[in-house]
């Protein structure tokens, strides 16, 4: 006679102010598995809401809830601490499978999808990746809104006939008189004369002098969120930063987007999460590529940028020319070594140390510089997928 398994689980709805919170029973009996719902419960979502609801889930100890907007990651932080197993899933994912929400049942409907193996959990990164994850998102935002505030200061000379550069360092001179109400030097007029336009008006002073105080703003923020990612550096990220191509902030931008590399079977998962495998078609016997499969899209850019980078620096100049040489445009090139680039990032990630051609000094956050010494990848780089 076969002894019935039982295994318990939770999940939970969530939302801006309330929790709702599933938790039921699987019993296999006689290889037939099935879900019983033992109780559903609302909490509101705060500090108290909290702690009632882990009373609530006392033998429940793994379970799984939707990844709704921002709010379910202080939640998922409460109930890791506490000492629960929790998947999240993706809300597309899960509408994939299960439709359209229905609040009365969604949580209901959760925990029977989770506890028969019918939807994945997403990955949630915890401890130094995830804090490093937030300061380089939180540098990318911030490099955003220079580049925005950027383009209103180059329109607001436009309008007025400015045809000057303003952020190299001349035109960063200029562009501080301007925004200052200053009057040029006869040199400046001068020298200047055919890409300077008229007077500008007090709404356009205005409007310059602002976004001018803005953006110093802005750069001094990213250099401060820079200084506190840099203290922070683990060693998988000084290995990523021998690569060439790859700076300091980039390494750490990929290793916090790639987070646990075990999660991924091999390098060419690596490489298709970072957005550079070609989406493969088959027809009967015919096959076909046409584009990239949509990955992480701060790793695509972090490869895309380096790979850039990369293409003029040993070892991978050589690859790059190769796929000149053989037709490839610049941009098919790059997005080619931007995909070796991935497959190596995921080999150092996973060996701890980076065995190739290191052609720069690193400056180490504790204040140190080391000269690496330099080895050859040979064919090492050739063996990996384009």
């Amino acid at each position: 006679m076969t002894k019935d398994f039982v295994s318990k689980a939770f999940a939970i709805d969530i939302s801006q102010s309330k929790l709702t919170a599933a938790k039921g029973e699987l019993v296999i009996k006689q290889e037939k598995p099935s879900v019983t719902v033992k109780e559903v419960k609302e909490f509101p979502y705060n500090n108290e809401g909290i702690e009632e609801l882990i009373k609530f889930l006392e033998g429940y100890n793994e379970g799984i809830l939707e990844a709704t907007g921002v709010y379910f990651y202080y939640l998922h932080e409460k109930l890791t601490e506490k000492g629960f197993k929790v998947t999240v899933v993706n809300p597309a994912h899960l509408t994939e499978i299960l439709g359209k929400k229905t609040d009365k049942l969604d949580a209901q409907r959760l925990l029977v999808a989770y506890m028969t193996g019918v939807i994945k959990g997403s990955y949630i990164p915890t401890g130094e990746i995830k804090e490093l994850r937030e300061l380089t998102r939180h540098r990318e935002n911030l490099v955003n809104k220079i580049t925005q505030v950027k383009n209103e200061i180059r329109k607001t000379l436009e309008i007025a006939g400015y045809k000057i550069e303003p952020f190299d360092k001349k035109g960063r001179q200029l562009l501080e008189k301007l925004a200052k109400g200053e009057e040029l030097s006869k040199e400046e007029k001068e020298e200047l004369k055919e890409k300077l336009g008229r007077n500008l008006n007090d709404a356009e002073k205005l409007t310059l002098k602002q976004l001018v105080e803005l953006l110093k703003s802005l750069e001094n923020m990213v250099k401060e969120v820079e200084d506190m990612i840099i203290s922070k550096i683990p060693k998988p990220v000084i290995e990523l930063s021998k690569i060439p191509g790859i700076g300091l902030i980039t390494a750490a931008t990929i290793y916090a987007e790639f987070g646990d590399i075990s999660r991924f079977p091999n390098s060419k998962a690596a490489r298709a999460y970072a957005g550079f495998a070609p989406r493969t078609k088959q027809s009967g016997n015919s096959e076909s590529h046409s584009g990239m499969i949509r990955g992480n899209k701060r790793l695509r850019r972090g490869f895309y940028l380096a790979a850039r980078s990369a293409r003029w620096l040993e070892p991978f100049n050589e690859f790059y020319e190769r796929l000149i040489a053989r037709g490839k445009s610049v941009r098919q090139a790059t997005c080619a070594l931007a995909g070796k680039l991935a497959c190596i990032v995921y080999h150092v990630l996973k060996d701890g140390v980076y065995k190739g051609i290191v052609k720069k000094r690193l400056r180490i956050p504790k204040g140190g510089e080391v000269n690496v010494k330099d080895f050859d990848v040979g064919d090492a780089l050739d063996s990996l997928s384009p």
